[in-house]
């Protein structure tokens, strides 16, 4: 038996073999899996990849971007699924998932806070993500945006707020590792592109004076409007970002990535020099409120894993996956009038097809006495 809560990686089931699509586990079979299986059944070869030099490209999901992260199962201390990330991201593997980003209310700072709180305000949330993440010892990304419509008023006021929120990271023991000016200005973060480029000009200016953050400039959703935002937003910035985001939800619904190899295209220099992260990107289970199923999110985790990291034209150097686990046990909202679910695990822990597809994704890691190399 295995030491993550009696688990034997001999019982862990390969990954599906490039293109194919995992049936989600039904009827009396489901109900005899348990729970530690079926984490460790997509989770397993996620912590024992191959690491590949950012500089190259990733060839795999590297990262999670989980605004639910610290209230899984209501507390992470107490949750079993952390428990298992905790005790297998603690292993020798060379290699694993090794970022973690938190959109944060951009002015969390100015909030009172009794301590970290999953629950809590925006500031306790803030505190519980970092301190859980140091748990996991993972680099932390953060990124800035308003959920309240309540906004900088200046680049200055933006700074003291950037200023407190590396602070509070950094005092924590987990010092901020990269930063999001503002998250996707050109949807949910809804901002004008000078503005944005404003507050990313006051974020590279404040990581260079503290040494040790770099900042992630545009962190664009792939939109049929994307270029015509990012030229205006590139044109605005003052400095040169070695690092670009980008969330191809876009891309990875529809099964092409015009929009997205558009955006690199007209990147100062065409990107050259620059690495593309994919700091946000999930694929849909159900989306403003139309359920598209299991099947349809693993076949679009599939051509995300398949298809859009391995292209040339893009090679992100990073992807984060958004969504693993909802908070306190419930379903992610999902309905017309907002929210929609990209979820890899529902509720219970149980995974759902595109589960064993994005965190499965690496290729020949030691599974039992053969291979998945071996047996695909």
């Amino acid at each position: 038996m295995g030491q993550n809560g009696g688990i034997s990686t001999g019982d862990i089931a390969c990954p599906p073999p490039r293109g194919d699509v995992p049936a989600a586990p039904a009827g009396r079979a489901r109900r005899r899996v348990a729970l530690g299986l079926r984490l460790a059944a997509a989770l397993g070869a996620a912590i024992a990849m191959t690491a590949v030099p950012a500089s190259a490209g990733t060839d795999h999901v590297d990262g999670i971007s989980d605004q639910s992260l610290p209230a899984w199962e209501g507390s992470f201390a107490s949750s079993p699924f952390a428990g298992l990330l905790r005790s297998a991201w603690a292993g020798p593997a060379p290699a694993r998932i090794e970022l973690s980003r938190y959109v944060v209310q951009w002015n969390a700072m100015s909030e009172p806070s009794a301590g970290a709180a999953p629950a809590g305000d925006y500031r306790e949330r803030f505190e519980a993500w970092i301190a859980d993440v140091g748990a996991l010892g993972l680099r932390p990304v953060l990124a800035l945006t308003s959920y309240d419509g309540v906004r900088p008023r200046s680049p200055g006021e933006y700074e003291r707020a950037l200023e407190a929120l590396l602070g509070a990271a950094a005092s924590a023991g987990h010092p901020v590792a990269y930063v999001e000016a503002w998250n996707e200005p050109n949807n949910q973060g809804g901002e004008a592109p000078a503005a944005a480029a404003a507050f990313a000009d006051v974020a590279d200016a404040l990581c260079r004076a503290r040494g040790y953050c770099e900042v992630i400039a545009g962190d664009l959703e792939d939109a049929r409007d994307v270029v015509a935002y990012e030229r205006a937003y590139a044109s605005a910035l003052t400095f040169v970002p070695g690092i670009w985001g980008a969330h191809p939800y876009t891309a990875v619904k529809a099964h092409d990535d015009a929009n997205l190899r558009a955006f690199v295209a007209q990147l100062p220099a065409r990107g050259a020099g620059a690495q593309i992260w994919f700091t946000e990107v999930g694929a849909y289970y159900c989306v403003h409120g139309v359920v598209r199923g299991e099947s349809r999110q693993a076949a679009d985790a599939a051509y995300l894993v398949h298809d859009l990291i391995a292209d040339p034209a893009v090679a992100p150097a990073h992807v984060l996956y958004y969504g693993l686990l909802y908070k306190d046990g419930l379903q992610a909202p999902c309905s017309a009038s907002g929210g929609d679910d990209v979820e890899l695990f529902g509720p219970g822990d149980a995974p759902r097809a595109a589960a064993a597809v994005v965190l499965g994704s690496g290729a020949g890691f030691k599974i039992g006495r053969a291979s998945c190399r071996e047996r695909v």
